[in-house]
């Protein structure tokens, strides 16, 4: 909306036209995100508050054998998620966090990107669109019979989730083929410049190529930031430097100079989706504000799964998904020890009779947890997390160096 009227106030006052810079919007956007999240977050807690509106988590074990000792350490495990769940339920934190922060960030993004620019469109679609998933997930939840925790079925929320984002992905390649940006529709390697794959030279069938690996982007993005919420500012934290990172990447591709030392793709209206990152960057920092630990609201699937979208989207506009798992690497690493631990033990329950893990507990960050007794958690629950957002800040930067190696 400002960039349509920096003309106008230029004509009266001629600073304003700083306006038209899209780090200046960038900034402006990750300022106004997180006052608006400041103001929201405060009146939608207390609320939820006053109507009830609480998380309810809950656990349910596998049926797992005890004939062996590995076996105990399973039941071991089982016994942690069992109490750490029961100990989450009874602090009663309002859920549906990601309203606010999904709000912020569109507000924000509405007066200071260019709404012409069809990236923005999709993106916001996209947030929007995920947003409304984990909402109704969320209220599903919340509607359901005390002390449960059972939201949409997976088949419900994997397919209404896949819909949207194929739609988005496919909507994607058009605008590349329509727009003179057939950059948006090839596959950039880190650190080989020279390596790059274009789906198009394949016809339809690189269409379908492109369309199945992009939405798996989003879809296994949006997954690892649900698993990874489950302690006080864990995925909010961790996201914050991913966010910064891609916003980073998202310009440098957007601007003619820079994309040329780094040899990436130069792609025209980019910029507009770093503005986009600023506020998600400056509504991720106001919900933190009440996420850290003790934690007054959490996010929910309402702004878990958007929040692993929006990730996805910054790194697919800036060309930068095989640089992913290091920018947002803290996510990756949870994902990844969640499926692990699922998959091995399916398998061994398979072909051995009784499932084994390959970890006590997952994912990854309940392994930490583990390590005390249950009268420590709350101390050592902020330790944790802060080494976690440390671990991501690292990961973040090393993705950063990939664009400048390659």
């Amino acid at each position: 909306m400002i960039p349509w009227l920096v003309p106008w106030f230029a004509e009266h006052w001629q600073p304003s036209q700083v306006l038209g810079y899209i780090t200046v919007r960038a900034a402006l956007a990750a300022g106004v995100a997180f006052a608006t999240a400041l103001l929201l977050g405060k009146s939608l807690i207390a609320r939820l508050e006053t109507l009830n509106v609480y998380e309810k988590p809950s656990f349910v074990p596998e049926k797992v054998s005890r004939r062996d000792d590995r076996n105990r350490v399973v039941t071991k495990g089982v016994a942690f998620l069992e109490e750490f769940a029961a100990h989450k339920k009874a602090k009663k934190l309002p859920t549906f966090g990601g309203v606010f922060w999904v709000a912020a960030v569109l507000f924000s993004t509405i007066l200071f990107a260019r709404l012409n620019e069809l990236l923005v469109l999709l993106g916001a679609t996209l947030l929007v669109g995920m947003g409304a998933i984990g909402f109704y997930d969320d209220w599903v939840k919340y509607r359901s019979k005390e002390g449960r925790s059972v939201g949409l079925s997976r088949t419900a929320k994997l397919v209404s989730s896949v819909l949207l984002v194929v739609w988005v992905v496919g909507l994607l390649w058009l605008l590349g083929r329509e727009s003179g940006r057939a950059e948006l529709g090839i596959i950039y390697f880190p650190i080989l410049k020279d390596l790059t794959a274009d789906p198009a030279l394949l016809g339809g069938l690189g269409f379908l190529l492109f369309v199945v690996f992009e939405s798996f982007v989003i879809l296994a993005a949006s997954h690892a930031v649900n698993i990874t919420d489950g302690l006080d500012g864990l995925a909010a934290g961790s996201a914050l430097p991913a966010f910064g990172a891609l916003c980073v990447s998202v310009y440098v591709v957007s601007n003619a100079v820079w994309a040329e030392y780094l040899h990436l793709p130069f792609l025209p209206g980019a910029g507009e989706v770093a503005v986009m990152g600023g506020a998600l960057v400056g509504a991720t920092l106001g919900f933190l504000w009440f996420n850290s630990s003790p934690s007054e609201i959490i996010l929910g699937d309402s702004g878990a799964l958007p929040m692993g979208a929006m990730i996805a989207w910054l790194a697919i506009v800036s060309r930068q998904e095989f640089a992913l798992p290091l920018l947002a690497g803290v996510f990756v690493l949870e994902a990844t020890s969640s499926f692990m631990q699922i998959y091995w033990f399916k398998v061994t329950r398979k072909f051995f009779g009784g499932g084994k893990r390959l970890f006590p507990v997952a994912p990854f960050h309940h392994v930490f947890m583990m390590k005390v007794s249950k009268d420590e958690w709350d101390v050592r629950e902020p330790k944790v997390v802060v080494r976690f957002w440390i671990l991501a800040a690292v990961l973040a930067a090393f993705g950063l160096l990939a664009l400048k190696v390659r």
